[in-house]
């Protein structure tokens, strides 16, 4: 699997790159590997599967080759860039913040660099915007209480470091497609999930219309149309019937390799449904606050690229360089505890 994932996307990494046979066949294994095996028993699966799979790799390779050169994250850039101002709030922070990321860790334990290496990654962030009640100077007069929109940076996190731009590339592609094939696994297991609960649903509501008639013993039909008893059973069977319903929406078997089939077409064939990029800008002071044509003061405005996925989220991303003499000197914890022990 490891030589694999290290082979996807290495021979067609641009965005103008012809899509070729052979990494569409890697992608589709890597499409079976990572939700449904089992569609390997379907006849014909591979060439139902050619479009969507195409359709996701040109897109993935599309976002990555979208993202600008790389900018260099250090405390030289810090004074320079009013980006990385407006993503850390000093140079230490951006330091310990950088160092701190998982991915970044791991790959240092991993690589080893040396104190002249460059790391490149995708540095990627949550942007938050709050009302808050500040200051302004308007013309000669500092006012308080003015309505402000404070942005903020959070999450900060490092994906696909390596010594090479070229390879960070190729693993951010890598992780897009891994990322679409997860979407479609949690919809396949969604409806499985749904199919269940319905089940659960209607046996439960059959249930109750069993125990309801059984308390009628007599000749007479069940619950006359002027006893209350009758509109309860009837909205019992009426609630049945919707269950019903939904369960034919279903069309196949959530469990069947079909439905898997189904929902990895559907996914993989709208990729920009589940991950897409815009540019927006915004215009920022020195404390992060958002400003306009009013604004009197020092401003800048960020050019930012962000990804957005569904239900609203979103995530401001930027391709970098972090050189490795920007790393902090790493803490000697038995030292510092024999410092406490003395």
């Amino acid at each position: 699997m490891l030589h694999f994932l290290s082979s996807l996307f290495a021979t067609s990494s641009r965005r103008d790159d012809p899509v070729d046979k052979a990494l569409l066949e890697r992608a589709t294994e890597r499409v079976l590997e990572g939700s449904d095996p089992r569609l390997r028993a379907l006849p014909g699966y591979r060439k139902r599967l050619r479009a969507p799979v195409e359709t996701a790799v040109r897109h993935v390779i599309d976002l990555v080759g979208r993202l600008p050169e790389p900018a260099e994250i250090s405390r030289q850039a810090f004074r320079n860039d009013p980006r990385l101002r407006a993503f850390f709030v000093s140079p230490e922070h951006l330091q310990e913040t950088m160092a701190g990321c998982p991915m970044m860790s791991d790959y240092l334990r991993g690589a080893n660099p040396a104190a002249g290496d460059v790391i490149f990654g995708l540095l990627s962030m949550t942007r938050s915007e709050k009302n808050i009640l500040g200051m302004d100077l308007r013309g000669d007069t500092l006012q308080r209480d003015v309505a402000q929109v404070a942005v903020n940076f959070s999450d900060h996190r490092y994906l696909g470091p390596s010594g090479d731009e070229t390879e960070t590339r190729r693993e951010l592609m890598r992780r897009g497609f891994d990322f679409l094939i997860e979407r479609a696994l949690e919809s396949i297991i969604a409806t499985r999930s749904k199919q269940a609960e319905l089940d659960q649903q209607r046996q439960l509501l059959q249930r109750q219309v069993t125990i309801m008639r059984a308390r009628h013993w007599g000749p007479e039909p069940a619950f006359a149309a002027g006893d209350p008893r009758h509109a309860e059973l009837a909205a019992l069977e009426s609630e049945i019937q919707t269950v019903e319903t939904e369960l034919l929406k279903l069309r196949v078997n959530p469990h069947a390799p079909e439905h898997s089939l189904e929902q990895l077409a559907a996914t993989l064939g709208d990729p920009a449904c589940w991950i897409d990029m815009r540019d927006i800008r915004l215009e920022l002071n020195q404390m992060s606050i958002k400003t306009g044509p009013a604004c009197t003061g020092t401003s800048h405005q960020l050019e930012l690229t962000e990804l957005c996925f569904p239900g609203g989220n979103r995530r401001i991303v930027v391709l970098a360089s972090f050189p490795v003499q920007e790393l902090p000197p790493r803490r000697d914890f038995l030292a510092e505890a024999e410092r406490l022990l003395r």
